[in-house]
Parts: structure tokens; sequence; C-alpha cells
């Protein structure tokens, strides 16, 4: 966070947003096309996309393939599932 001239706290979206970025938080709020994208269009019960992932291991500080897939519709029927992603790049 950083002061502005008036002596307001303001919060440095730059500071962890990378170089190569072309937009930061606060273009993609300020985009009409984008501001969709922020807000979930889902109802209570409505079914998630299903999907499929290589499970990975992060213990050793490296990637590594463990072999296993992550199948959404395979643990959703056993489990309610709430997956949660916050990334806007």
């Amino acid at each position: 966070m950083t002061d502005d001239a008036q002596g307001e706290v303001k919060f440095d979206w730059r500071s962890f947003t990378p170089d190569d970025s072309p937009k930061t938080p606060v273009d993609l709020r300020r985009d009409p096309n984008m501001r969709d994208l922020s807000t979930p269009n889902l109802g209570v019960g409505d079914l998630a996309d299903d999907f499929k992932l290589p499970v990975l291991d992060f213990a050793s500080g490296t990637e590594r393939a463990t072999g296993e897939t992550f199948h959404l519709l395979d643990v959703a029927r056993d489990c309610p599932v709430a997956l949660i992603f916050g990334s806007y790049t």
C-alpha cells in the first residue's frame, strides 16, 4: 500500500502484477466485457462443468506427476465439492 498526495492509503496493484501482464485487476473491473467473469452466474443445485486434471505432488518443492487423475464428477458423486478460483490473468 502507498500513500497518495492527499495522504490516503492506496492499494498498489502493480506491486504484485507481473510486468508482462496486459491488465491489472483495476483494468478488468473497468472492462464491461470482463465484468460478468467476477460474478457467478449459478444457482443452488446447478451442476459444475466436469473436468479431469493430473494430480501433482509438490512435497519436494518441485512439481512431480503422481500418475493419478482428479475427476470432478467422480468426487462429486460421493460428497459436495467447493471449487474456489482466484486469478485475474
